[in-house]
Formats: C-alpha cells, structure tokens, sequence
C-alpha cells in the first residue's frame, strides 16, 4: 500500500477566532511520523489560539505518532494554544487512551464542536 500524505494543514481566518485544522486521512505510522511532527509544529507556532486535529478518517495510529501528540501538548501549553482533537475510529482512541494522550488533549466528537469556543 502506497504511503498517504498525512495531514493537511489549513488555517481559517475568516471566522470571529483564527484556528488551524490538521485533517488526517489514512494511517499514521512510522513512515508518516516526520512529517506529522512538523506539521503539528508548524501548526502550535502559527500564532493561532486553537489547533484542532481531526482524526476522524485516520485508520491507524501508531504509539510513536501517539508520543508525537504528548509532545505536541506539553507544547500547545507552553505556547498558550488550545490543542483539540476529533477522534473517530474506536482503534485510533485506544492506542490514545493506552499512551495518555486521549487525557492530555481536549475531544470533541465532531469537528464543528471543536471549533467552538
């Protein structure tokens, strides 16, 4: 299986509190892990006061990508950024909740809740 790019970044600033959306579709495994870092970063260093990311089309998620997210919380703190996520598939919300980082993150059930404030 061809790898998927993992994560869209987009920021909208058209509504009244400028967020970033990451959508992830496909798998995040350790062939993705690099890229998934970085646009998490880029995302957290954006300037925005919420990021969400939407987990709902992600099939897999990989303990080392898991660890990616406790390290991208501990960030989203120090940098002042709501760090929200939109879990979908039962299989990607226990690889979170088994790495602790379901408990680190605010969850939504969908993406519109999210981005309420």
């Amino acid at each position: 299986m061809p790898a998927q790019r993992p994560a869209s970044h987009t920021t909208d600033t058209a509504s009244r509190h400028v967020h970033a959306i990451i959508r992830i579709e496909g798998e995040l495994d350790a062939l993705v892990l690099p890229e998934f870092r970085q646009t998490l970063t880029t995302a957290l260093r954006a300037g925005v006061a919420i990021v969400v990311l939407d987990l709902r089309n992600t099939r897999f998620l990989s303990i080392g990508n898991a660890a990616v997210l406790i390290c991208a919380a501990t960030e989203a703190v120090a940098n002042g950024v709501d760090l929200r996520m939109v879990v979908g598939r039962r299989e990607v919300d226990r690889v979170l909740r088994l790495s602790g980082a379901r408990s680190l993150l605010n969850s939504y059930h969908s993406l519109s809740a999210a981005l309420e404030v």
